[in-house]
């Protein structure tokens, strides 16, 4: 059993992410579902595996609207503790919400 690293409640989240990961070539980006976050970090199911310690930028669909009209994402920074063949948990060191029209990755 792994020891648990994690000092904010785990929430279960569904929802589409992209990710790109930065300081490698050739650039990786894929995308994938998560599956819970925290109000410190992300785990995400992953197209392959990513190198622990790589900087990353995971954008999620959000499940709320703007003024009830505009589809939001959460677009957050951060770096990859773990990955396997199928999935990876990201550190959060920053984020913010944009429109879903809004460039991104």
């Amino acid at each position: 059993m792994r020891d648990e690293r994690r000092s904010g409640r785990r929430y279960a989240i569904d929802r589409q992410v992209r990710y790109q990961i930065r300081g490698v070539r050739p650039a990786l980006a894929g995308s994938g579902r998560s599956l819970n976050m925290s109000s410190g970090g992300v785990l995400f199911t992953t197209e392959h595996p990513l190198e622990s310690g790589k900087l990353a930028v995971i954008e999620i669909n959000w499940p709320v609207l703007l003024d009830h009209a505009k589809p939001l994402k959460l677009v957050t920074r951060g770096h990859i503790v773990w990955s396997d063949s199928a999935m990876a948990a990201m550190r959060i060191d920053a984020w913010e919400f944009r429109t879903q029209g809004s460039a991104g990755l």
